[in-house]
């Protein structure tokens, strides 16, 4: 069975600050190497929170074909330095590269986790304390009131964008296309009006409402979070008018294109995380 931590490192985004200033903390920015170059995408924090509430099990989520072939993933994470307070940032290389990461077990869904108890446990034991913002199992769709047309946000690195003094992601905002309470084709997915480039492989998809929101009953007052899912693919039209759908790529290579991008973006619908449970012996 993976390993358990206690429930410290978990921000349910109960704090002084509203959801909105934390979901900045819930990405990291992934470059993989491999034969092909040097490829960027974007992972999340996410976590199973264990019965009773008081352990999880952490992760790094995103795509499969974020990191398929990798010889070498690094990450860089935000940090706090107890010995050394000028220290912001905490590089990690995973020599094992793809090989680290567990595959879902269906090869037609793309989605992989990193198993991140271990490091977690310690960078605490050095006095190390990452800046977290986990979604978590609670915060799916489940009995969550929604219509088929919300607005959700994205938050990742399009095109390998990032404010890299400060190791900050892209968060943008959109609109669901397709209702995320019905699969599209029979696919645990749904489809969202946003313009979703390379390197957004892999990023979260969320409804964040501060203020008011829609329920059953009319609406409510409060924020609300709930994790949709992660972004994996997106229709283009190619020069023959065809569509096709295609893994939001990952490496920027310098090539004539002759698709053209319909700012669709399709999403692995989040319940498909719950796959992983047997493997994690949970």
């Amino acid at each position: 069975m993976i390993d358990a931590i206690f429930i410290p490192y978990l921000n349910m985004g109960v704090t002084d600050m509203s959801v909105s200033q934390d979901i900045y903390k819930s990405t990291l920015r992934v470059e993989s190497d491999t034969p092909e170059g040097t490829s960027v995408g974007t992972a999340f924090w996410f976590c199973f929170v264990m019965e009773g509430g008081e352990d999880i099990v952490p992760l790094l989520v995103t795509n499969k074909h974020v990191v398929n072939g990798a010889t070498e993933v690094r990450l860089r994470l935000n940090i706090t330095d107890s010995a050394n307070p000028e220290i912001k940032f905490y590089n990690l290389t995973i020599s094992e590269g793809a090989n680290a990461f567990i595959m879902h077990p269906d090869d037609n869904v793309d989605i992989c986790i990193l198993p991140i108890a271990g490091l977690l446990n310690e960078m605490e034991k050095s006095g190390i304390s990452p800046e977290l913002f986990f979604f978590t199992d609670r915060q799916m769709r489940g009995n969550n009131y929604i219509t088929p047309v919300e607005d959700v946000y994205m938050t990742g690195y399009p095109n390998g964008l990032w404010d890299s003094v400060n190791n900050r992601p892209v968060t943008r905002k959109g609109i669901t296309a397709s209702s995320p309470m019905e699969n599209w084709k029979g696919k645990p997915e749904f489809l969202i009006d946003m313009a979703c480039f390379g390197g957004s492989s892999g990023s979260p998809v969320y409804i964040m409402n501060q203020g008011s929101y829609a329920t059953n009953d009319g609406i409510a007052m409060g924020e609300r979070l709930i994790f949709l899912g992660l972004l994996y693919a997106g229709p283009v039209t190619n020069v023959s008018g065809n569509i096709e759908i295609i893994d939001v790529p990952t490496v920027a290579t310098p090539v004539v294109r002759s698709e053209i991008t319909m700012n669709l973006g399709f999403v692995i619908k989040a319940e498909k995380l719950n796959d992983f449970k047997p493997l994690l012996g949970i």
